[in-house]
């Protein structure tokens, strides 16, 4: 009777049971503040530059601040090693004090030069919130409430994109050009209070102590539900003597390279589809119908987040959902303005839940003390995709037809569906499942902070042993073989 009491789904799933939740306010206050950042920087940065002068050194400055985007993956590893607390605030300051200089030559009209500097200073230094945020959900939701949780993350960043650039343009004419960068610094700074606010005396705590023989043993504290969070782990598998790291870190691990492919070959549909869509309607009329992405994308979000685990499309149908939306849209691309709404819609539908996989696929790939540098290669990935999607989709509109570039969307994400199959298959994404079992280990595993016998079975001894010593996941132990020897960390193939 126990047994089947304890396998009863819960009364409450979903948003339902997410608001329910302690501190989520909290969460969703912190969560929306990271957004906000995200949605105004590059406007702001855009607007408060061309104020005084050309259009064209403005979009100058900001492609050069955009460089800044390949410091993430190295902001992330920081905030795994060191946590958040000790990483977060030195870089913010570095943003703020950056923004400040870069207002004040622009202010005086001071050289050109003087501004490239600070502005791509200021993309390196950018707080990484909106990394946070979802590395907070996962540390701090119950698992069945997780994807909920995660499509509420898409869905806020829809809404940053569609609010962002035009709160930057009210604060420009209603205020001065540099209001847009003062307040995309306080969501920073308002973002990166509310997050470690939020997470509070509820991280996952452990203790670092010696065993008899001198190796490193994690405890977890009583009450742990969760794998330990980012900045925590990163503590104590980083600064450990358990074995160093490798130096590739995450990307060790074949099934999150394959991942981040299918990120980047996701956003180059995206953004293909994007450039695409002002080329066939005309500037004004493209431009509502690239909103329109956005509110596709956040119904399929919130529809994604309010589905049974059953229910939910991998990511594999996704990006196959999405090449046929593509397929779609160009064939009614040619036809009345209502239908080329309806596809625009069509494809914003699995645009929001794409999302949403591809982020909780990256949390479920990473290994134990990497997951916000985990999340920021995704992120890169996803910006190398957008750049290259551009790229593409402007080479099919010059070469042959506005729409040609939907075709070419069309065909970048079937490209991703093989690699999707890939990371569905690989057997670390198969033992961490949706589902209460995740947040259930057995007391065996909460007092050694080994793996329970359940998630363990899904892994050949090579490939367990392979993941513990590469990423020093020192969670899971290093194989040994029938001789009593243990497994290489030498990665071959």
């Amino acid at each position: 009777m126990d047994g089947v009491m304890a396998s009863r789904p819960p009364a409450r799933y979903g948003y339902r049971s997410l608001g329910a939740e302690p501190g989520f306010g909290v969460r969703l206050a912190g969560a929306a503040a990271s957004k906000l950042q995200a949605g105004m920087f590059s406007f702001a940065l855009l607007y408060a530059v061309s104020a005084g002068r050309s259009y064209g050194v403005a979009a100058l400055v900001v492609a050069v601040a955009a460089l800044g985007g390949i410091a993430a993956p190295l902001r992330g590893r920081l905030l795994d090693r060191f946590g958040d607390r000790r990483v977060l605030w030195p870089i913010l300051a570095v943003h703020v004090v950056s923004v400040a200089a870069l207002s004040v030559n622009e202010g005086l009209h001071g050289p050109v030069l003087a501004t490239f500097g600070p502005a791509l200073v200021a993309n390196v230094s950018m707080p990484p919130v909106g990394v946070l945020s979802r590395v907070m959900w996962r540390r701090m939701s119950q698992p069945e409430n997780l994807r909920s949780a995660l499509a509420l993350d898409a869905v806020l960043t829809d809404l940053a994109f569609v609010l962002g650039p035009a709160l930057v343009g009210l604060l420009t004419e209603a205020v001065s050009p540099m209001a847009g960068l003062a307040v995309s610094s306080g969501s920073s700074a308002l973002a990166a209070v509310l997050l470690l606010r939020a997470q509070a005396g509820r991280e996952s705590a452990r203790r670092v102590s010696r065993d008899p023989v001198g190796g490193t043993r994690r405890e977890p504290v009583a009450g742990t539900l969760r794998e330990p969070a980012a900045g925590d782990a990163g503590r104590g598998s980083e600064r450990g003597t358990g074995g160093a790291r490798h130096w590739f870190g995450p990307l060790v691990l074949a099934p999150l390279r394959w991942l981040l492919l299918v990120a980047c070959l996701f956003a180059a549909a995206l953004h293909a589809v994007q450039i695409a869509l002002p080329a066939v309607a005309g500037r004004s009329a493209g431009a509502a119908l690239v909103s329109l992405l956005s509110v596709g994308s956040i119904v399929g979000g919130l529809a994604v987040g309010a589905l049974r685990g059953r229910w939910v499309p991998r990511l594999p149908a996704l990006l196959l959902g999405l090449a046929l939306a593509c397929v779609a849209l160009a064939v009614v691309g040619r036809l009345p303005l209502g239908l080329l709404v309806a596809g625009c819609l069509l494809v914003g539908l699995f645009i929001g839940p794409t999302f949403v996989s591809l982020y909780s696929t990256a949390g479920d790939l990473a290994p134990s003390g990497t997951e916000v540098e985990t999340q920021s290669w995704t992120g890169a990935a996803i910006q190398l995709g957008a750049a290259m999607g551009a790229a593409a989709g402007a080479a099919a509109i010059e070469g042959w037809a506005p729409l040609a570039a939907v075709g070419v969307a069309a065909v970048l994400a079937l490209s991703g569906v093989g690699a999707g199959v890939r990371v569905a298959r690989s057997p670390r994404h198969r033992s961490r499942p949706d589902g209460p079992s995740r947040s259930a280990p057995t007391a065996e595993s909460a007092e050694t902070g080994r793996p329970s016998s359940a998630e363990a079975g899904h892994l050949p001894p090579a490939e367990a042993g392979r993941l513990s010593t590469v990423t020093n996941n020192l969670d899971v132990p290093p194989g040994v073989d029938p001789d009593g020897r243990g497994v290489s960390a030498r990665i071959e193939g």
